[in-house]
């Protein structure tokens, strides 16, 4: 994978995300993040399960004793985007395996994700994210459009083709496709509201643009058929997120 380039800049953003559903379709989302910009320095956390949503200020943030993330395909890195004014750089630490977290046992992904860019000046209109694993396959997306596109997946750790990918629906070009129920929305509003209102003094910092992005988050019954016709059934987190 391409690596990074090295960018002096006044913002830098490094986002940490973990989730695992269970067979049941328990759920735990997990992040946690550093900033810097200018003279703002601070740490966030928060985990979002079927209890609500918590958020904490405090660098060692909302712990998770005993977690426990194992993958079983190979990590993933990318550059997904690139400009003068900075980078966005993409680890999948874990893009697929067992896990276990707060009670939660099941199947779980985690990722790391480093921009230098502000997220108000990123070329995107709309983003689509998301993840569904089983004990066979792991599927991973990252779509966005804009001034900039991005479209990014990997199946099983490696680098595949889609042809088709919206709230319902991702489609590769070998034939596997994922159908999303989207049954249970686990987060929808505004970031100013759902995410960056319990964070003091970036409303100062930051232009009102960036709390009005909408975001809607879903946890999905999932089928997904491979090329030979065979179907399974699991778990999807998966997001649109839009810019105003």
């Amino acid at each position: 994978m391409e690596e990074p380039a090295r960018v002096c800049s006044m913002f830098e953003l490094t986002k940490w995300y973990a989730d695992a559903v269970s067979a049941t379709g328990e759920f735990w989302i997990g992040y946690r993040a550093r900033l810097r910009y200018g003279g703002l320095s601070l740490h966030y956390s928060s985990i979002l399960d079927g209890k609500g949503q918590r958020h904490s200020l405090r660098r060692g943030g909302l712990a998770a004793p005993g977690a426990r993330w194992q993958s079983a395909w190979p990590p993933v890195r990318a550059v997904l985007y690139r400009s003068p004014d900075g980078v966005i750089d993409w680890r999948c630490l874990v893009p697929g395996g067992p896990a276990s977290v707060a009670g939660v046992d099941g199947f779980g992904y985690a990722e790391r994700l480093r921009l230098t860019i502000p997220p108000w000046r990123l070329p995107i209109r709309t983003l689509r994210w998301g993840r569904f694993i089983s004990a066979q396959r792991s599927l991973v997306w990252i779509d966005w459009d804009g001034d900039s596109t991005c479209r990014a997946v990997f199946l099983n750790g490696r680098p595949a083709i889609a042809v088709r990918i919206d709230d319902g629906e991702v489609e590769l070009a070998d034939g596997t496709r994922a159908i999303f129920d989207r049954g249970l929305v686990v987060r929808s509003g505004s970031l100013g509201r759902t995410v960056l209102g319990a964070i003091p003094g970036l409303r100062r910092a930051a232009p009102a643009r960036i709390f009005q992005v909408d975001e809607c988050k879903w946890r999905s019954r999932t089928t997904v058929s491979g090329p030979d016709g065979a179907s399974e059934e699991g778990w999807s987190i998966h997001e649109v997120v839009r810019w105003p």
